[in-house]
């Protein structure tokens, strides 16, 4: 079946590999140790800022409608879903941004540190990566 598939799309001229939606992966963790799968080099610096050659982009829960850091190839995209969103008045979803990317070989990381300070809080980030 997968080969008869590959087969079809290829005679279409259409590379599966870049005919998927990003893989969103979701981890709850209570420290900032995160690093890159592919280079083995830590995501960010201790104050925070990237320091993976492979980033693509960012969004922070607290800001989600001022990603950092976005590449060319995210940007454009990027500026079409928040003006559709911003249109019909919603809130910004950048999970369903996120799944309606077709890049191979790039996945989001969609990251929630827990921790205390006066009670309980939670921060979310969504991370793009370039694994290829």
């Amino acid at each position: 079946m997968q080969n008869r598939l590959s087969l079809q799309l290829a005679r279409k001229g259409v590379d599966q590999k870049t005919n998927q939606a990003m893989q969103l992966i979701q981890l709850e963790r209570d420290h900032w140790n995160f690093f890159c799968p592919a280079t083995g080099e830590p995501v960010f610096k201790e104050t925070g800022e990237p320091n993976a050659t492979t980033v693509r982009g960012i969004w922070c829960h607290e800001v989600p409608e001022e990603p950092d850091q976005l590449c060319d190839e995210l940007s454009t995209q990027w500026a079409a879903h928040w003006a559709i969103q911003e249109a019909a008045d919603e809130g910004v979803d950048v999970v369903a941004f996120l799944r309606g990317v077709n890049m191979a070989g790039w996945v989001a990381f969609e990251i929630t540190s827990c921790g205390m300070a006066c009670g309980p809080v939670c921060s979310t980030t969504w991370t793009v990566l370039d694994l290829s």
